[in-house]
């Protein structure tokens, strides 16, 4: 066994960090989760001058795409659960200051179940940017699809949602010329 001077004494933290760059992340990183809850809520500190509508269509957009990204992590439960704590009450904070209300009034009129079997979420109704009568509710992170990550090839983007089957071309080329070349 050869000790180092020391000079060159051995970096354990840096070795640990090389091994972490190399492997996926078993849970949410606290800093992503910390960003993304600041995004949010520089997202609903101002702009009252958009529709209730199109604000939570835009909300729902940056939810579903990072539960999506962060489908295949573990123990995402905790930092769901207290994201979707701070989106509620920033909304709540955001209608309450955009239609000059208290937030109990609001609560009963917009704080529902939209579908039977789904939690209560902020339920609104209004006129989307081109004008048509919509209604949206706001996605809760801790009901989104989880997923086991496992080591292969997908045939798909996992990240891509798409209900239609993916039409692929195979070659035969090589069987061809081959066939061709004997002929």
């Amino acid at each position: 066994m050869r000790l180092a001077p020391i000079g060159e004494a051995y970096d354990w933290n840096a070795k640990r960090k090389e091994d972490a760059k190399n492997c996926l992340p078993s849970a949410v990183p606290k800093e992503k989760a910390k960003g993304f809850v600041r995004k949010l809520t520089e997202t609903l500190s101002g702009n009252h001058s958009v529709s209730t509508v199109d604000m939570i269509a835009g909300l729902n957009r940056q939810l579903v795409g990072w539960a999506a990204f962060y489908k295949f992590t573990d123990f995402t439960a905790y930092v769901f659960r207290r994201i979707d704590h701070v989106v509620f009450w920033k909304m709540a904070h955001w209608l309450g200051h955009k239609y000059r209300s208290r937030i109990k009034p609001l609560m009963r009129k917009w704080f529902r179940v939209p579908e039977p079997g789904k939690a209560k979420t902020w339920l609104v109704f209004g006129r989307n940017e081109r004008g048509d009568p919509i209604g949206k509710a706001l996605k809760r992170l801790v009901s989104s699809p989880k997923a086991q990550f496992r080591w292969r090839n997908p045939e798909e983007n996992p990240y891509i949602f798409r209900l239609e089957d993916r039409n692929t071309v195979t070659s035969h080329y090589h069987d061809v010329a081959m066939a061709m070349g004997q002929a």
